[in-house]
Protein backbone atom coordinates (compact mmCIF):
# COMPACT_ATOMS: atom_id res chain seq x y z
CA UNK A 1 0.00 0.00 0.00
CA UNK A 2 2.79 2.42 0.91
CA UNK A 3 4.59 1.72 -2.37
CA UNK A 4 1.45 2.38 -4.38
CA UNK A 5 0.87 5.70 -2.63
CA UNK A 6 4.47 6.70 -3.24
CA UNK A 7 4.18 5.72 -6.89
CA UNK A 8 0.98 7.76 -7.19
CA UNK A 9 2.69 10.78 -5.64
CA UNK A 10 5.63 10.55 -8.02
CA UNK A 11 3.35 10.25 -11.04
CA UNK A 12 1.25 13.19 -9.88
CA UNK A 13 4.25 15.42 -9.27
CA UNK A 14 5.80 14.74 -12.67
CA UNK A 15 2.46 15.29 -14.41
CA UNK A 16 1.90 18.61 -12.62
CA UNK A 17 5.45 19.72 -13.45
CA UNK A 18 4.81 18.89 -17.10
CA UNK A 19 1.48 20.76 -17.16
CA UNK A 20 3.08 23.85 -15.64
CA UNK A 21 5.95 23.70 -18.12
CA UNK A 22 3.61 23.36 -21.10
CA UNK A 23 1.64 26.33 -19.83
CA UNK A 24 4.75 28.49 -19.59
CA UNK A 25 5.92 27.41 -23.04
CA UNK A 26 2.39 27.85 -24.44
CA UNK A 27 2.37 24.64 -26.45
CA UNK A 28 0.73 21.24 -26.57
CA UNK A 29 2.37 18.02 -25.32
CA UNK A 30 4.37 15.58 -27.42
CA UNK A 31 3.53 11.86 -27.39
CA UNK A 32 6.08 11.24 -24.61
CA UNK A 33 4.80 14.20 -22.60
CA UNK A 34 1.24 12.88 -22.97
CA UNK A 35 2.40 9.68 -21.25
CA UNK A 36 3.76 11.69 -18.34
CA UNK A 37 0.50 13.64 -18.03
CA UNK A 38 -1.49 10.41 -18.26
CA UNK A 39 0.12 9.07 -15.07
CA UNK A 40 -1.74 11.66 -13.02
CA UNK A 41 -4.12 9.88 -10.64
CA UNK A 42 -5.27 12.72 -8.39
CA UNK A 43 -4.77 13.11 -4.64
CA UNK A 44 -7.86 11.30 -3.39
CA UNK A 45 -7.08 9.70 -0.04
CA UNK A 46 -3.66 11.36 0.27
CA UNK A 47 -4.60 13.68 3.13
CA UNK A 48 -1.01 13.75 4.35
CA UNK A 49 -0.15 16.26 1.61
CA UNK A 50 -2.00 18.83 3.71
CA UNK A 51 0.34 18.34 6.69
CA UNK A 52 3.06 20.89 7.39
CA UNK A 53 5.94 20.23 5.02
CA UNK A 54 7.97 23.40 4.72
CA UNK A 55 11.16 22.26 6.44
CA UNK A 56 12.83 19.08 7.74
CA UNK A 57 11.66 19.91 11.26
CA UNK A 58 8.07 19.39 10.12
CA UNK A 59 8.82 15.69 9.53
CA UNK A 60 8.62 15.13 13.30
CA UNK A 61 4.90 15.93 13.15
CA UNK A 62 4.18 13.20 10.61
CA UNK A 63 2.92 9.72 11.50
CA UNK A 64 5.07 6.67 10.80
CA UNK A 65 2.56 5.44 8.22
CA UNK A 66 2.89 8.65 6.17
CA UNK A 67 6.55 9.58 6.65
CA UNK A 68 7.65 8.03 3.33
CA UNK A 69 5.50 10.67 1.61
CA UNK A 70 7.08 13.60 3.45
CA UNK A 71 9.85 14.25 0.89
CA UNK A 72 7.48 14.07 -2.12
CA UNK A 73 5.09 16.43 -0.33
CA UNK A 74 7.91 18.93 0.21
CA UNK A 75 8.77 18.61 -3.49
CA UNK A 76 5.11 19.10 -4.48
CA UNK A 77 4.82 22.29 -2.44
CA UNK A 78 8.08 23.65 -3.81
CA UNK A 79 6.91 22.91 -7.34
CA UNK A 80 3.59 24.69 -6.86
CA UNK A 81 5.29 27.67 -5.22
CA UNK A 82 7.85 27.88 -8.05
CA UNK A 83 5.11 28.22 -10.66
CA UNK A 84 2.81 30.46 -8.60
CA UNK A 85 2.84 34.17 -9.41
CA UNK A 86 2.56 35.12 -5.75
CA UNK A 87 1.51 33.87 -2.30
CA UNK A 88 -2.14 34.39 -3.16
CA UNK A 89 -1.99 32.07 -6.15
CA UNK A 90 -0.04 29.51 -4.14
CA UNK A 91 -2.76 29.59 -1.48
CA UNK A 92 -5.43 29.09 -4.14
CA UNK A 93 -3.67 25.94 -5.38
CA UNK A 94 -3.31 24.58 -1.84
CA UNK A 95 -6.93 25.36 -0.93
CA UNK A 96 -8.03 23.55 -4.08
CA UNK A 97 -5.96 20.52 -3.04
CA UNK A 98 -7.72 20.41 0.35
CA UNK A 99 -11.00 19.67 -1.41
CA UNK A 100 -9.36 17.33 -3.89
CA UNK A 101 -8.07 14.86 -1.28
CA UNK A 102 -11.67 14.30 -0.13
CA UNK A 103 -13.30 13.93 -3.54
CA UNK A 104 -10.78 12.88 -6.21
CA UNK A 105 -11.47 9.18 -6.67
CA UNK A 106 -11.57 8.20 -10.33
CA UNK A 107 -13.66 5.50 -11.97
CA UNK A 108 -11.55 2.74 -13.64
CA UNK A 109 -11.35 2.95 -17.44
CA UNK A 110 -12.97 -0.47 -18.12
CA UNK A 111 -16.10 0.65 -16.26
CA UNK A 112 -16.28 3.89 -18.22
CA UNK A 113 -15.62 2.12 -21.53
CA UNK A 114 -18.54 -0.21 -20.82
CA UNK A 115 -20.89 2.76 -20.36
CA UNK A 116 -20.07 4.36 -23.70
CA UNK A 117 -19.89 1.00 -25.50
CA UNK A 118 -23.45 0.36 -24.30
CA UNK A 119 -24.62 3.73 -25.63
CA UNK A 120 -22.97 3.01 -28.96
CA UNK A 121 -24.32 -0.55 -29.16
CA UNK A 122 -27.87 0.73 -28.62
CA UNK A 123 -27.58 3.17 -31.49
CA UNK A 124 -27.52 6.31 -29.37
CA UNK A 125 -25.93 9.10 -31.36
CA UNK A 126 -24.12 11.64 -29.21
CA UNK A 127 -23.09 14.87 -30.90
CA UNK A 128 -22.71 17.01 -27.78
CA UNK A 129 -21.35 15.62 -24.52
CA UNK A 130 -21.05 17.17 -21.07
CA UNK A 131 -18.63 16.01 -18.34
CA UNK A 132 -19.48 17.99 -15.17
CA UNK A 133 -16.66 16.61 -12.99
CA UNK A 134 -13.94 15.42 -15.31
CA UNK A 135 -10.86 14.73 -13.19
CA UNK A 136 -8.03 14.01 -15.61
CA UNK A 137 -10.50 12.89 -18.27
CA UNK A 138 -11.25 9.15 -18.08
CA UNK A 139 -14.86 9.68 -19.19
CA UNK A 140 -13.77 12.14 -21.88
CA UNK A 141 -11.30 9.60 -23.28
CA UNK A 142 -13.95 6.89 -23.61
CA UNK A 143 -16.46 9.29 -25.10
CA UNK A 144 -14.03 10.59 -27.73
CA UNK A 145 -13.05 7.04 -28.65
CA UNK A 146 -16.65 6.12 -29.50
CA UNK A 147 -17.74 9.55 -30.78
CA UNK A 148 -14.55 11.09 -32.22
CA UNK A 149 -16.28 13.86 -34.17
CA UNK A 150 -18.58 15.06 -31.41
CA UNK A 151 -18.33 18.19 -29.29
CA UNK A 152 -17.35 17.84 -25.64
CA UNK A 153 -17.31 20.26 -22.71
CA UNK A 154 -15.59 19.23 -19.49
CA UNK A 155 -15.63 20.91 -16.07
CA UNK A 156 -13.00 20.31 -13.39
CA UNK A 157 -12.98 22.39 -10.23
CA UNK A 158 -9.54 21.46 -8.89
CA UNK A 159 -6.99 23.91 -10.31
CA UNK A 160 -4.10 21.46 -10.72
CA UNK A 161 -6.23 18.64 -12.10
CA UNK A 162 -7.80 21.12 -14.51
CA UNK A 163 -4.37 21.90 -15.95
CA UNK A 164 -3.76 18.20 -16.54
CA UNK A 165 -7.18 17.77 -18.13
CA UNK A 166 -6.66 20.71 -20.45
CA UNK A 167 -3.20 19.56 -21.54
CA UNK A 168 -4.38 16.00 -22.22
CA UNK A 169 -7.45 17.08 -24.22
CA UNK A 170 -6.63 20.07 -26.41
CA UNK A 171 -9.74 19.59 -28.60
CA UNK A 172 -12.15 19.61 -25.65
CA UNK A 173 -13.66 22.77 -24.20
CA UNK A 174 -12.14 22.55 -20.71
CA UNK A 175 -13.43 24.80 -17.94
CA UNK A 176 -11.47 24.89 -14.68
CA UNK A 177 -14.32 25.85 -12.38
CA UNK A 178 -17.34 24.30 -10.71
CA UNK A 179 -20.09 22.89 -12.93
CA UNK A 180 -22.60 25.18 -11.21
CA UNK A 181 -21.02 28.04 -13.19
CA UNK A 182 -22.41 26.75 -16.49
CA UNK A 183 -24.55 29.31 -18.32
CA UNK A 184 -28.33 28.92 -18.70
CA UNK A 185 -27.87 29.03 -22.46
CA UNK A 186 -26.67 25.42 -22.26
CA UNK A 187 -29.99 24.13 -20.86
CA UNK A 188 -31.05 21.31 -23.18
CA UNK A 189 -27.91 21.73 -25.29
CA UNK A 190 -26.14 18.41 -24.60
CA UNK A 191 -27.23 14.95 -25.72
CA UNK A 192 -25.53 13.13 -22.84
CA UNK A 193 -24.09 14.12 -19.47
CA UNK A 194 -22.00 11.35 -17.93
CA UNK A 195 -19.48 11.53 -15.12
CA UNK A 196 -17.87 9.93 -12.09
CA UNK A 197 -20.19 9.35 -9.14
CA UNK A 198 -19.85 12.03 -6.43
CA UNK A 199 -17.86 11.35 -3.26
CA UNK A 200 -18.57 13.06 0.03
CA UNK A 201 -21.58 14.93 1.38
CA UNK A 202 -21.10 18.31 -0.27
CA UNK A 203 -23.80 20.77 -1.22
CA UNK A 204 -23.31 22.54 -4.55
CA UNK A 205 -24.83 26.04 -4.67
CA UNK A 206 -26.88 26.77 -7.78
CA UNK A 207 -28.27 30.32 -7.95
CA UNK A 208 -30.85 29.35 -10.58
CA UNK A 209 -32.43 26.46 -8.71
CA UNK A 210 -32.10 28.20 -5.35
CA UNK A 211 -34.62 30.81 -6.48
CA UNK A 212 -36.73 28.61 -8.75
CA UNK A 213 -40.36 27.76 -7.97
CA UNK A 214 -40.07 24.50 -9.90
CA UNK A 215 -40.37 21.52 -7.56
CA UNK A 216 -37.67 19.55 -9.44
Amino acid sequence: MAYNRLQTMRGNIEAIRMAFRLGVEKRGPSAEEMEVLGRYAGFGGLKCILNDADSLMDAAKWSKSDIELFAPTVELRQLIREYSKDDREFSRYMDSLKTSVLTAFYTPSPVVDAIFDTLKANGIEVKKYLEPSAGQGVFVDSFMRDYPNAEAMAFEKDLLTGKILDALHPTVSTRIEGFERIEQDYNGYFDVACSNIPFGDFAVPDPVYATSKELA
